[in-house]
């Protein structure tokens, strides 16, 4: 029964969010009402918390509410004096394999005309702020519905292989819409990122790693993309 909740749940959970982050009446209404550039960012921030909510807040929230003696350690997200070596190490580790690959890949059109997703032509301290917490709660969601709630609740009933196995069929299905090389990127990434968080108990290893990703890839887009580039100093005209 609880396997086919935890399954059910991210099922539910990220469905509706895609939904919602996809939606094109949501973007109209905010490129009608808003200058191009505000609408732009707005939406971005608008999706990434909608994220954080649908994502991570809500189904930690259903299973502590419905499941008996569930609590916030049971999806990761607390600290395990045990492993917290362990996890340090695995995010300075993958974060040094991670910067240089994911710098080079953002020298391609491919990339930087997709990211950053704020597309904005000059980049101000307070959008680099804005990029970076938007991001940081949306993966934080992220994580703790994918490693939390659904791969650490089917490790409590399931062998890990069964349960990384499950984990990795809907992390990867849920990058489908970003295109076939996302989607297949995803299975060795989630492979690994399951085992780690098996091993540490929590989903630090995951949010941290995931985005020192995101970031890499929004800040090296930013310098390798012709059409965009980094402000020292804010320039008061242009608003968030």
């Amino acid at each position: 029964m609880f396997t086919g909740l935890f399954i059910l749940l991210t099922v539910i959970f990220y469905t509706l969010y895609w939904l919602i982050a996809s939606s094109k009446g949501i973007k109209e209404i905010l490129y009608a009402r808003l200058d191009p550039h505000r609408a732009n960012v707005l939406h971005v921030v608008f999706r990434r918390v909608t994220g954080f909510v649908l994502l991570g807040l809500l189904p930690v929230a259903v299973c502590i509410l419905f499941l008996k003696d569930y609590a916030l350690a049971d999806a990761g997200i607390g600290f395990n004096p045990e492993t917290t070596r362990f996890t340090i190490i695995s995010i300075i580790l993958l974060g040094l394999v991670i910067i240089p690959v994911v710098s080079f890949t953002a020298r391609r059109a491919k990339i930087y005309s997709v990211y950053p997703e704020i597309r904005a032509s000059r980049w101000t301290g307070q959008l680099l702020l804005i990029e970076t917490v938007t991001w940081a709660l949306y993966l934080l969601g992220y994580e703790a519905l994918f490693r939390g709630v659904l791969l650490l609740g089917l490790a409590r009933l399931l062998d890990p292989a069964a349960a990384i196995t499950i984990n990795v069929v809907l992390y990867s299905a849920a990058h489908f819409p970003k295109g076939r090389t996302e989607t297949l990127v995803a299975i060795p990434y989630g492979i690994v990122l399951c085992i780690l968080t098996l091993h540490s108990g929590t989903i630090w290893i995951a949010f941290f790693t995931h985005l020192v990703n995101a970031m890499t890839t929004s800040l090296s887009a930013i310098k390798f993309n012709p059409e965009m580039s980094y402000e020292r100093v804010q320039n008061k005209n242009i608003k968030v």
